[in-house]
This record gives C-alpha cells, sequence and structure tokens, in this order.
C-alpha cells in the first residue's frame, strides 16, 4: 500500500469519529436548554447498566469476530457473523426479560422511583446496541472507511435529531436522551443492512466454530469488566453519594473531554498498527518509541492546557443550570492526555504478549479510584469524582509505563511527565476552586510555557517536520 492510499485510508476512518464528536461538541449546549441537569444525571445511570450488560452480552465475541474475520473464506463470513451474534443475542434477550419482568425493581434501583417502561427501553437499547456493535465491526473488518464513518455519523445525527424532537413536542425528560441513542442505533443499522448486505445474510451455523470463538472471546471478560468499572467508579459513587443534579452536570463536563478524545482516538487509530510493524522490522529500535512519547506528550499537554484555560468560555455555550460544569471539567482533562500518551509506552506488554498485566493495571486503577472518590465525593460531589478519576489515570499510566519499560526497556525520559503532571494539576486545581475566569487562563498560559520549555527540542522537531511536509505537499501538487 502506498502512502498516499494509506492516508486515504486513515482519513475515511477517522472521519466519521471526527464530525460525530463535532455533532456531539455543537448539540450538548443545544439541548442543554431542553433538559435539566437531574435529567442528564439520569441519563447517565442508565447508560452506566446499558454498557455493563452489553458487555456481558457480548462475551468477547466481539472480539473473536475480529480475530477471525481474515481467517475465513470471503464468502464464509456471513456465517462468521451469525455464529459470533447467535449467543450475544440470545444473552440479550435473557438479560432483557430480566428488565422487563422486575421493571420496577430496576427503575428504583436506578432512580429511587419507578419510571414506567424503562425495562422496554433497556431491553431495545441493549439489543439495538448490540446490533450496531457487529454492524460497525463488520464494515471495519472490510476496511470500507467511508461506509464505516456515515454509519457514526448517522448514529449521532439521528441521536440529536430525535432526543431534541423528543424533549421539544413530548417530554423533556431523560427519555429523549434513551430515544435518542435507540433511534441512532436502528438508524445505522438500517444503513449498514442496506450496504452490507451480502456480509448478513443468515447462512448454517456451525457449533464446532461457536465453541472456537467462545474459547477466544471469553478470556475477555474479566478485563472488560474490571475496565468498565475503573472507568464507571465516578458515577457509581456520585449516584451513592450525590445527586443526580450533581451527576448531570458531571456528565455535561464530560462534553468538554470530547475534544480531547479527538485527538485520542485518531492517534490511537494511527500508531497501534504502526508501533507493530515497527517492532516486527526493527525490535531494537527503541529510540522511535522514545521520541513518539515525548512529541505525543508535548502535544497532549498543551492541547490539555488549552482546554482547562478556556473551559469557562466554552460553557457560555451552555444554559446557565449547567455553567457548574466547567469547574468539574478541569481534572477530567487528565483522562485522555494520560491515557494517550500511555498508548506510546505500553507496547512492551503487547510486544512480548504478557496481556495478563492489563488485568493488573485496570484493578490496581479501579482501587485507586475507588478510594478517591469515597473520600472525595461526599465532600466534593462532582468536583471529588473528578480529581479521583484524573488522578487515577495517573495511576493508570504510571503501571502501565513501568511494567512496560521492565518487559521493553525504552529510556522514555519520565521526568518531564513528573514536571508537566505537577504543571497541569496545579492548573487544575485553579481552574477547579477558583471562581475567577483570568485566573484560569493566566495559569494556563503560564502552564504551556513552562511545557514549551520543557519539551523545547520536541517542538523544534515538531516545527521542522512541518516545514518538510508543506515541502513535499508542495511537490506532490506540482507533478
Amino acid at each position: 500500500m502506498t502512502i498516499k492510499n494509506y492516508i486515504k485510508g486513515f482519513f475515511s476512518f477517522s472521519i466519521g469519529t471526527w464530525l460525530r464528536a463535532v455533532i456531539s461538541f455543537v448539540s450538548t449546549p443545544i439541548i442543554s436548554y431542553l433538559i435539566v441537569p437531574e435529567e442528564f444525571g439520569k441519563a447517565s445511570m442508565f447508560t452506566l447498566v446499558y454498557n455493563i450488560s452489553l458487555i456481558i452480552s457480548t462475551i468477547g465475541l466481539d472480539q473473536s469476530f475480529v480475530r477471525f474475520y481474515n481467517e475465513v473464506e470471503e464468502e464464509e463470513r456471513g456465517s462468521l457473523f451469525w455464529e459470533c451474534i447467535l449467543f450475544p443475542f440470545l444473552i440479550s434477550i435473557l438479560i432483557s426479560s430480566v428488565f422487563i419482568v422486575f421493571e420496577g425493581k430496576t427503575s428504583t434501583f436506578l432512580f429511587q422511583i419507578h419510571y414506567p417502561f424503562i425495562g422496554w427501553f433497556l431491553s431495545l437499547s441493549l439489543i439495538t446496541g448490540l446490533f450496531q456493535r457487529f454492524n460497525e465491526l463488520s464494515v471495519r473488518m472490510q476496511k470500507r472507511g467511508l461506509v464505516f464513518s456515515a454509519i457514526q455519523i448517522i448514529s449521532a445525527l439521528f441521536n440529536v435529531i430525535i432526543t431534541i424532537l423528543y424533549a421539544k413536542f413530548i417530554s423533556a425528560d431523560f427519555y429523549a436522551i434513551i430515544a435518542g441513542q435507540i433511534g441512532g442505533n436502528i438508524a445505522a443499522l438500517l444503513y449498514g443492512l442496506l450496504t452490507d448486505k451480502e456480509n448478513r445474510k443468515i447462512s448454517r451455523v456451525n457449533v464446532s466454530n461457536i465453541k472456537k470463538y467462545l474459547s477466544y472471546g471469553l478470556p475477555f471478560i474479566p478485563t472488560f469488566l474490571i475496565t468498565w468499572l475503573f472507568t464507571s467508579m465516578d458515577r457509581i459513587s456520585l449516584r451513592y453519594y450525590s445527586t443526580f443534579n450533581e451527576m448531570g452536570l458531571y456528565t455535561a463536563a464530560f462534553k468538554l473531554v470530547s475534544v480531547m478524545n479527538l485527538i485520542q482516538t485518531g492517534f490511537t487509530t494511527y500508531w497501534v498498527p504502526v508501533a507493530y510493524e515497527k517492532y516486527s522490522k526493527e525490535p531494537e529500535n527503541k529510540d522511535f518509541y522514545r521520541k513518539a512519547f515525548l512529541v505525543v506528550s508535548l502535544v497532549m499537554y498543551i492541547f490539555g492546557l488549552l482546554v482547562i484555560g478556556f473551559k469557562d468560555i466554552i460553557f457560555l455555550l451552555f444554559a446557565k443550570s449547567y455553567r457548574e460544569a466547567s469547574y468539574i471539567a478541569p481534572f477530567l482533562i487528565l483522562m485522555p492526555i494520560m491515557y494517550t500518551i500511555s498508548e506510546t509506552t505500553v507496547m512492551g506488554i503487547n510486544f512480548k504478549k504478557k496481556t495478563y498485566w492489563h488485568i493488573v493495571i485496570a484493578a490496581t486503577s479501579a482501587l485507586a479510584n475507588f478510594v478517591g472518590n469515597t473520600l472525595l465525593v461526599p465532600i466534593l460531589g462532582g468536583k471529588g469524582a473528578a480529581i479521583s478519576t484524573g488522578l487515577s489515570y495517573i495511576v493508570f499510566f504510571s503501571m502501565r509505563t513501568l511494567i512496560s519499560k521492565r518487559l521493553y526497556d525504552v529510556k522514555y525520559d519520565l521526568s518531564k511527565i513528573v514536571v508537566s503532571n505537577i504543571v497541569i494539576v496545579i492548573v487544575a486545581l485553579i481552574g477547579t476552586f477558583r471562581r475567577s475566569t483570568l485566573e484560569t487562563i493566566l495559569s494556563a498560559l503560564v502552564g504551556i510555557l513552562v511545557v514549551l520549555l520543557l519539551y523545547h527540542k520536541e517542538l523544534k522537531y515538531l516545527m521542522k517536520t512541518q516545514k518538510i511536509s508543506k515541502s513535499l505537499k508542495a511537490k506532490f501538487v506540482n507533478k
């Protein structure tokens, strides 16, 4: 594959993620004028249950679908699709039955009061979400980037449109957000079926194949469940110690983090295959990973400090009832920063195939997050959850890096990370507890200056690379 085709393929897959995030970022302020924070909080609790139900339903067979896709003949891929989705579908039906039969208890557990039809909404979300998961995977494995992006964009657009219409003309409550989610799944599924008919034809199911796929997929479940616990501890704690209003503000603050998630998703999509390819060809070229680590660190810290600095201005777009979310957001920025940088340092674990360490890392990070949330949420509410979550991601990064370094010793300059983390934590503290927008902006600018001085060599390298890239592009266009 030529560089031109590789870049074309990369952008065809990335455009959906970018536009979906933009749609979410633009639509959230609009929805904030229609739905109050308390209802946002209830929708967040609904999503929490939906996510763990989806993990249990798939039982790792989504990973099996990806793993064995290129090992079966093209005409057998329809069978693979149904062999991997059959058990998850049956499990989702079973879980849905529990939701419907015990609807009252489920609703009371989630929201403290009984909401009608909540069991049916959970069931529809789960089943459509399950098929949407395999819908995206099927197109992705065919490397149909534009179709993959179209599925994501259609899902996001219908989600927003249905949410707004439901809130405007039916009821401005959390049902609107749930209806949007289900509508987005259905619209994306229909588009996927229309554009990928050949790979969705119902075929003969081979039981021995299912056993093979289960033996591969089931070991993923403990890791996924621990990871879910790690990433959900904040909302679980807010549900137990705080209010739905506070949870709604916390959810709104997460929307600001979606700006950083753009960079995280785009980089991870590009980096992982490149890192594996480099290792397979030049396993001793460790300087490649060191340089990537430094450049990514510089970019992520600069973007993170900019988002923290101008958070108050961004939240002026939201309804007044959501403005307090700007004081919850700063520490949440540490999530995409630490995760993205750790993607450059964790590869040693994967190269050496010691993937059991991922369970240890997720469990330790989840424990740290549990302790932090237990101590801070009763006192600080959403701010406490954000602080605990942000700091636990520093633990997550540290464990990934140190364990990976023992397995594949790359000379990372971790002193720069320590200083940068101290800087961004100080700026985040100012952004969390000080009410002055000017102080937040000034502290962020000072933080950026410190980071630029710290990474001045990497900055020069980036600027030099940019000049070379422009020069090559000009020559390519002239040809």
